[in-house]
């Protein structure tokens, strides 16, 4: 693709992923401009992180929020994807397994070879997908889910120029809301969403043209982009 020929797209993603996410669309040989549609903050939590502990992490800002509460990094780890896996890794965890999917291919990763011994804890955010505390308990295993940061949708539209904006990218449901809530108008440009979900809280703003990636991880959002131009 020639720099003329560059396709404009807006990354929503919270930082500091949205940069890992820029990046990899400048590489596929877009043009990217990040501007958030949420913020995080991380939570206190009171309870005491078990000796008998396994952690899920269903995302980037769920390591980021435990290791910024917690010291320990000795207890092993199950993510739901190789891009979560690869942070965790490099905060320090050694035992990590990533079940390269869903919230759902966790529970069926972590019932390939079950620990009866263990106390799963989820770290989440308050908007959660998937219910994998409850997938677990199913299967008969002690799995909670623990609230380790917040998301919050930002209050205004991002100062960018969003008529340049041909395509926007979106991570999570919460941020396509917070997009329809705030835009009039998206008539102009075409929307890419990493899930179904996340497709349907955009609601009925009216796009170009709606995207939803196969896969849901930045691999599979610029296959997807590659195949819609």
């Amino acid at each position: 693709m020639s720099k003329a020929a560059k396709k404009t797209v807006w990354i929503t993603r919270t930082q500091p992923s949205a940069h890992e996410s820029a990046n990899a669309f400048e590489i596929a040989g877009y043009e990217a401009v990040i501007a958030p549609l949420l913020t995080v903050k991380t939570k206190a939590v009171e309870d005491a992180v078990p000796d008998n502990a396994a952690l899920i992490f269903t995302s980037q800002n769920g390591v980021r929020a435990f290791c910024e509460s917690e010291p320990r990094r000795d207890l092993p780890v199950v993510t739901v994807g190789d891009a979560t896996a690869k942070l965790a890794l490099n905060m320090g965890f050694s035992d990590v397994r990533s079940a390269r999917g869903t919230s759902e291919d966790i529970a069926a990763l972590i019932n390939n070879a079950p620990d009866s011994t263990a106390r799963y804890l989820h770290i989440s955010g308050q908007h959660v997908r998937g219910a994998v505390s409850e997938d677990l308990r199913a299967m008969g295993l002690t799995a909670e889910r623990r609230i380790y940061y917040g998301s919050s949708p930002v209050q205004a539209l991002p100062d960018i120029d969003i008529e340049t904006i041909d395509m926007a990218i979106f991570f999570s449901p919460l941020a396509a809301e917070t997009l329809a809530r705030l835009a009039p108008r998206a008539s102009h440009m075409s929307a890419l969403s990493i899930s179904a979900a996340t497709d349907a809280a955009l609601g009925t703003l009216g796009f170009r043209a709606r995207y939803i990636a196969k896969a849901p991880t930045l691999e599979g959002l610029i296959a997807a982009l590659e195949a819609a131009r």
